[in-house]
């Protein structure tokens, strides 16, 4: 027969073993983003096809962007958080729950501008800064935990981004004939046995001025941070927005 005293004592050597890892995970996180000079960057301006005014589109009485400001801020890890943008409702926003304005020219606010451009023209005005962190702010699932882990593996890698995994069995066309891209059509992966595709999540970019000036984020050296799959959802429709506020409010 077990000894009654043996099990609660392994439980709790068990128990105060997770509490001394998480312990110093939260050290590791608090003093990485103490220490360090990144500057979070949003790109956030007025055009959108799909929802007008999407970066003020509001969830649970917080608006896209105030909501990633907020989290953003929350998590301590940054010299400012700034704010991007050709608008003025949006900076007043931005000023509201506490970034930086920088005022994006039209030219670069464009359908057809690139988020590289963007990020270019704001390293072109403030040339201080070396290191920065892209957000987005239509990835409404940005969690502190994320960024905390991105900024640690910033410190010794040129970049950082989000990831999501997909188990997905994906197949292209060419030259009329359907062929299987990631994975051996005669030897199906089980899902359980295939650890399956890493996919940019889009969330974030921890990136380098040096890179940024060269038009890339990412180069080899660079580390990622795998979000939860239900945290990937992206607004880009207002189907996906209807889905975010259901989750967030509780409807589903």
């Amino acid at each position: 027969m077990l000894d009654t005293r043996n099990i609660m004592c392994c439980i709790l050597k068990f128990w105060l073993i997770i509490l001394i890892f998480q312990s110093s995970a939260n050290i590791e996180a608090k003093t990485a983003c103490s220490t360090n000079d990144i500057h979070a960057l949003i790109l956030a301006r007025s055009g959108s096809k799909g929802i007008k005014y999407k970066n003020l589109a509001k969830i649970d009485g917080l608006s896209l962007l105030s909501r990633t400001i907020l989290t953003i801020r929350n998590s301590t890890c940054f010299e400012h958080i700034w704010v991007s943008t050709d608008d003025e409702k949006i900076a007043l926003e931005a000023t509201k729950y506490g970034a930086l304005v920088h005022s994006r020219p039209a030219k670069y606010a464009m359908d057809e501008s690139s988020s590289i451009e963007a990020v270019q023209e704001f390293l072109e005005v403030h040339k201080t800064i070396h290191n920065f962190a892209l957000f987005q702010c239509t990835s409404v699932f940005l969690r502190e935990k994320y960024i905390s882990e991105a900024v640690i593996k910033f410190n010794s890698h040129d970049c950082v981004f989000a990831v999501k995994r997909s188990h997905y069995l994906r197949w292209k066309m060419v030259n009329g004939k359907v062929l299987p891209v990631n994975f051996n059509s005669k030897a199906r992966p089980r899902r359980q046995d295939w650890e399956g595709d890493l996919v940019e999540a889009g969330m974030f970019y921890f990136s380098k001025r040096k890179l940024a000036m060269k038009g890339i984020f990412q180069n080899e050296m660079c580390s990622i941070v795998e979000i939860a799959a239900e945290d990937g959802l992206e607004i880009d429709s207002s189907r996906d927005l209807t889905i975010a506020r259901c989750i967030i409010t509780g409807c589903l």
